[in-house]
């Protein structure tokens, strides 16, 4: 499946769906700047996700890293991880999702010595290069899951043999990775930016300052804006501009409603600050991007 844009909630969870309840399995061949925005935004879900970089290089940012992946290479991510791609070039990326639950059942034995180590792990993501002997094995298994998820008529219980050969011999290899008890520190990021971005997405009609983000995950100013750079690479001020310009994207598609009343709907009271930042940020005034969508 090849999709162009990542929908989310207000907690930046994605929206789309990866599989069906009885097989939460999913493959993709996402070429980054197919993407709306030539990159795929910071998102999060609760399947793990499994990448090989097919052709050119791509950063994933998560936190405050920035994995640089080269051709060959690959990478997992874990559950409920906020993450983004960015290519300067284009790169092709065929990947994974599946659920823990997909690995076996909650209540087994198999999924508590392990699924449950890494999900409860706070690591967030391990980063797989081609020229070591030991990841190299991970991603030719990542590639033989392609194989079999393309095939024109697919064979579900091969894909379940694979991807459970796959954990084995990850789990296997990353031995003791998961015990680093200096991840807990990923735990608490994950956990303060995803309450405030939850805050913001409730209100930010209202006006908000730094202080009203920092108090909603009962932390200090600075330690906020610490959070924000680290999880999203910005400042609180500028996702929440983003995030209202964003909403008043869906409204001037959604409804009728002047740009003026759009705008104070969205939390910015000043017109001609709106329009400025509008046009900024998507390349064409609101006016405009409406008149374009309806053509």
């Amino acid at each position: 499946m090849r999709v162009t844009e990542i929908v989310t909630d207000e907690s930046m969870r994605e929206l789309r769906k990866h599989g069906t309840s009885d097989f939460p399995f999913e493959y993709y061949y996402d070429d980054i700047h197919s993407y709306n925005k030539h990159y795929i935004e910071y998102h999060w879900h609760n399947e793990f996700e499994w990448v090989v970089v097919e052709s050119g290089t791509v950063e994933c940012l998560i936190g405050s890293k920035r994995i640089e992946l080269c051709g060959g290479d690959g990478i997992f991510i874990n559950s409920k991880v906020i993450h983004r791609f960015e290519s300067q070039n284009g790169a092709l990326m065929p990947n994974i999702l599946f659920a823990p639950e997909f690995i076996a059942p909650n209540t087994s034995a198999i999924y508590t010595e392990y699924v449950a180590p890494v999900l409860d792990s706070g690591c967030t993501y391990y980063a797989l290069r081609q020229r070591d002997k030991d990841e190299s094995i991970i991603i030719n298994a990542l590639n033989e899951v392609f194989k079999l998820a393309v095939e024109h008529v697919i064979q579900k219980i091969d894909i379940h043999i694979a991807v459970c050969s796959l954990w084995r011999n990850f789990t296997k290899i990353t031995n003791g990775y998961w015990n680093s008890n200096h991840k807990e520190q990923d735990i608490l990021l994950q956990s303060r930016i995803q309450t405030m971005i939850q805050f913001i997405a409730e209100n930010y009609t209202e006006k908000l300052t730094l202080a009203d983000i920092a108090l909603s995950a009962n932390i200090s100013k600075s330690e906020t804006l610490r959070c924000f750079h680290q999880a999203v690479q910005t400042t609180p001020v500028k996702y929440v501009t983003g995030y209202r310009l964003n909403r008043a994207k869906e409204r001037l598609i959604a409804t009728n409603d002047t740009v003026t009343q759009i705008a104070s709907s969205v939390g910015i009271d000043s017109i001609s600050y709106f329009v400025r930042i509008f046009t900024k940020e998507f390349g064409i005034t609101p006016r405009a991007f409406r008149l374009q969508y309806k053509r």
